[in-house]
């Protein structure tokens, strides 16, 4: 085996195994292949990656199987198969964490279970296309394009090399080569496709597998034909907004087995088949409606990551990696939260967004803001170019002299050549914007310091500016701000000191002596070598980073890319991978963002381990927020699936949680509502019963059980006028919880399967409860009447989790009320105390009619009933703005005396976190209705739990 040179760690760069050339006997069944796929592409793993990360990796691998592909080595549990025999699932990974890396696991192991038929649709782009089809050459089929061949009595795999990986790529009519296809199905040798996933091959590989796959072939086989589909990037094009969409990707992806895209089933009863959709931002894919027969509907799968904790059993986001920080998975927890506390340390470099100032014109403004963009352009090439000198010297290598040489082989080249060492910048989605961004580099290489919107780019003024930056501008630009460039270098020690304390940090130190080595490195090396590349082209091109050596006359030169500066938008926030990134400046933004489109923007996530204290993120802060409040949701995410991953084998299937934020949606590619979790400040339970005596009796037993427990007294204002009755001692969070669940409603008893009902099961789930938390009476399931917010039970739920999220208990997705931009594992609000609740009656001016109510002198109140008669139209009475009289929102305060009292002007004021809370009942009367009506106000106080969750509308 031959394993490629580098520093690079991870599940991303293993070369062809040696050659099989052994043939495969007929068969028509699922037992193992005489030639096992999972031992060859596990030794390629192993060649880069720890042995226990490759247990991970296949203990995942194996799930997915399990479920995609339930069987024995008899063959398939068609008994599993739905009555549309295809079964549809999810593999949730993280931003280049190693998804491919899993997809050819689970191929490898599909083809060694005896799958038939596995199709890799590859993505939307060429390059993507291609980058896929390398690595399942290489990895798993253990060949090169030169000697593939060597292997075709072992597969098929369509396209041949020789068809897609020269200039004259053939078009999916050629590719797909019916006689090849027809004498591998006939000898019973397993066929591999790898297509992009445009509509064209779509079309071709459709008519394809109709005919060589047909009608009379799998009617005279023994046992069902199988075919499993592996779908990278899910999220994208395989996604259908809606019922009546013009979207017709997922639809032809369903007619690969269908033959039909206005059909989901397998157009033959002996045809079987998995789809199994991969993607690090399933957003969108939980989001759409179920009408898209991709949904997944029978499995979720969630992969783990290298990192300093974790074990195998039970499943965690992490699993620690013993060969230590340089082969951690570097994602939003390394970028976003570790040596936030140390400014010059932190991966993550903020600017305060400039806002309009008072007096300011625009055109200031616009100055302003330039300046500024213009200042972090400035600190982001300086640490890209120190970076780079500082790697350089510390590998003892030359970039010149490497690039003057004509290399035998590849691996010559690629053994003496330095890493890579890349930045990118996302200025915006403009493309025309990147050619700008692009120029300015130049123009920042050419100019002095402060007088860069000044300097003209050589052929700007004639519409070919070129792309090249100044070897002898640099010089002048490092002469005239030295000190400002040497000052990396203490940054960057002070990111190797901050982490030193990681397992196996091989960091050398970074010394202020070394700087005149630097300087000349950069003089020398650096300066005259640094290339600009815009990567904004056509989907169906192969414009890819080239990290390779490429042959030349008389041999290989080193790789073109090693040293280079990326201006990208869309282009790179899909799949392809920039190695040795280590400066990335994303000044892109947006009026409503959306998580899954800018999760996948975070190109700097991946396995950064050998060059981590070179790693920096410059944006502005209040981007940096959304980038970590994408991180904890999916965290949350992840965490949930795992969770049932290790439950029962069933509850896979279900549903699973999105979240999304105040300021931000979870996905734009479908619809959704925002529900936050928690009911707000001031809940009102107006629900009423009108119709139905015996369950207004059953309420008023609520209100008279209380009221005969414990000590009540009157609540008098700060005047002494009578307001109502209060209990003397308060209660807590669980006993109000089991009180609103008491109250009945004919007209209100929500059903379980709805979809604000099964958030608390996915809460349930997440954080690891065995009781329930949502318990509706269930006499008589139905639609909601009113808002979770308004619903008793729901309010109940949420007071069940707050106490459930007390101590130390893991609580991904969560923050408190009062301080969303903190998750609620970092902040105070899960070690302090729940609070509790004063219980008191507002009184109206009228006697109650009910005994029961009487006898504690309960007066009751007027309030007009919807139409209907099944709520109020309003509920809180006296506010009381400015006057003698708090108002009935905050009564309680007379009684129990805490200070400072909230002001009710400005719309709903909270509580301050640490105060009681309020419940608060009305009695009401009203002539179209013979019973007392029960009817509660809550008041509750900040630091409880919240999180927006995206529901489909």
């Amino acid at each position: 085996m031959i394993v490629e040179p580098g520093p690079e760690l991870g599940p991303t760069s293993v070369v062809p195994a040696e050659d099989h050339a052994s043939s495969r006997p007929d068969r028509d069944t699922m037992s193992p292949s005489s030639e096992a796929w999972w031992p060859r592409y596990r030794s390629a793993l192993l060649s880069r990656q720890s042995e226990n990360a490759v247990r991970v990796l296949e203990d995942d691998a194996r799930y997915i199987v399990d479920r995609a592909m339930p069987g024995s080595p008899a063959g398939p549990e068609t008994a599993a198969w739905p009555t549309s025999r295809v079964r549809t699932g999810m593999v949730v990974g993280s931003v280049q964490s190693g998804k491919t890396a899993s997809m050819l696991g689970v191929a490898a192991m599909a083809l060694d279970r005896g799958v038939n038929l596995v199709v890799l649709l590859a993505g939307t782009r060429v390059g993507l296309w291609l980058q896929t089809y390398e690595r399942l050459l290489g990895q798993l089929d253990g060949s090169t394009p030169d000697n593939a061949f060597r292997r075709r009595a072992a597969r098929l795999i369509l396209p041949q090399p020789a068809d897609i990986l020269n200039e004259q790529r053939a078009e999916p009519s050629r590719y797909l080569q019916r006689p090849l296809a027809r004498l591998a199905l006939k000898a019973g040798t397993p066929i591999i496709c790898v297509v992009p996933k445009e509509d064209d091959h779509l079309l071709m590989l459709r008519r394809f597998l109709q005919h060589v796959i047909d009608e009379p072939f799998l009617s005279a086989r023994t046992n069902p034909f199988t075919m499993l589909l592996l779908d990278d990037e899910a999220d994208d094009a395989s996604v259908l907004d809606s019922e009546n969409s013009l979207k017709v990707t997922p639809r032809l992806i369903t007619a690969l087995w269908s033959g039909d895209s206005d059909l989901a089933a397998t157009r033959h009863e002996k045809l079987l088949a998995s789809y199994v959709a991969y993607t690090a931002t399933p957003q969108a894919n939980y989001l759409q409606a179920t009408h898209n027969p991709l949904s997944p509907r029978d499995f979720n799968a969630a992969l783990r990551v290298p990192g300093g904790v974790g074990a195998r059993h039970p499943r965690s986001l992490t699993f620690a990696e013993p060969a230590g920080v340089a082969s951690y998975y570097c994602g939003g927890e390394i970028f976003y939260e570790r040596l936030q506390v140390t400014p010059t340390a932190a991966f993550a470099k903020p600017s305060p967004f400039p806002q309009i100032r008072d007096n300011e014109s625009q055109g200031e403004f616009e100055q302003r803001y330039q300046t500024l963009r213009w200042d972090m352009l400035s600190d982001a090439l300086r640490s890209f170019l120190v970076g780079a000198a500082i790697r350089l010297h510390q590998s003892g290598r030359s970039l010149v002299s490497a690039r003057d040489i004509v290399f035998e082989t590849a691996e010559a080249a690629r053994a003496a050549s330095p890493s890579a060492h890349t930045m990118l910048h996302h200025p915006s989605a403009r493309k025309g914007d990147h050619f700008s961004a692009a120029v300015d580099i130049v123009r920042w290489s050419l100019s002095s310091p402060g007088e860069e919107q000044r300097t003209p780019v050589p052929g700007e003024d004639v519409g070919m500016p070129e792309l090249r930056l100044s070897a002898a501008g640099l010089a002048k630009r490092l002469e005239a701000e030295e000190e400002t460039w040497r000052a990396w270098l203490v940054q960057f020690e002070s990111t190797r000191i901050g982490l030193a304390t990681l397992p196996s940090s091989p960091y050398p130190p970074i010394t202020l002596a070394s700087w005149p080595a630097v300087r000349r490195i950069l003089l020398e090396e650096i300066f005259p070598n640094v290339a600009i590349r815009v990567l904004n082209s056509d989907p169906t091109s192969d414009d890819r980073p080239r990290f390779q050596p490429e042959q030349v006359a008389g041999g290989y030169a080193t790789a073109p890319d090693l040293l280079s500066i990326f201006v990208a938008g869309n282009v790179l926030s899909r799949g392809l991978t920039l190695e040795g990134l280590a400066t990335s400046l994303f000044l892109r933004g947006a009026a409503e963002p959306a998580a899954d489109t800018q999760m996948q923007m975070q190109r700097w996530f991946g396995y950064r381990g050998p060059h981590l204290p070179f790693c920096r993120v410059l944006t502005f802060e209040d981007q940096l927020q959304l980038f970590r409040s994408y991180h904890v949701n999916d965290n949350a995410l992840k965490t949930e699936i795992m969770k049932k991953m290790e439950g029962a084998a069933g509850d896979t299937a279900s549903s699973i949680l999105v979240l999304q934020g105040v300021s931000f949606l979870a996905t734009s590619k479908v619809d959704s509502r925002k529900v936050p979790l928690s009911p707000g400040p001031r809940p009102s339970i107006r629900l009423v019963e009108a119709a139905n005596s015996d369950l207004a009796s059953a309420n008023i037993d609520v209100l008279s059980d209380i009221c005969n427990d414990g000590r009540w007294g009157p609540l008098a204002d700060a005047n002494g006028f009578e307001r109502g009755i209060i209990r003397h001692e308060p209660i807590g969070l669980l006993r109000l919880a089991d009180m609103l669940d008491r109250l009945l409603y004919a007209h209100h008893d929500p059903d379980p399967s709805n979809e604000f009902s099964q958030r608390w099961l996915h809460y349930e789930a997440s954080i690891g409860l065995t009781a329930p938390l949502f318990r509706p009476p269930g006499r008589h399931p139905q639609p909601y009447a009113v808002e979770p917010q308004s619903c008793p039970y729901s309010i109940a739920a949420y007071l069940r989790l707050w106490e459930s999220l007390r101590g130390d208990r893991h609580a991904p997705g969560f923050y408190p009320t009062d301080r969303p931009d903190v998750p609620w594992s970092y902040a105070d609000a899960s070690s302090a105390p729940g609070p509790h609740f004063y219980v008191a009656v507002r009184f109206g001016d009228q006697r109650a009619r009910d005994p029961r109510l009487l006898k504690h002198g309960i007066r009751t109140m007027t309030r007009q009933l919807s139409s209907g008669n099944m709520s109020l139209q309003t509920l809180w009475g006296t506010r009381g703005y400015g006057g003698a009289y708090i108002g009935d929102e905050l009564v309680d305060y007379y009684h129990h005396g805490t200070r400072p009292i909230p002001s009710l002007e400005g719309g709903a004021t909270w509580r301050p976190r640490g105060h009681p809370g309020l419940v608060l009942f009305h009695v009401i009367r009203c002539d179209t209705a013979p019973n007392d009506l029960v009817a509660i106000g809550l008041g509750l106080p900040h630091g409880g739990p919240d999180h927006v969750a995206a529901l489909r509308p």
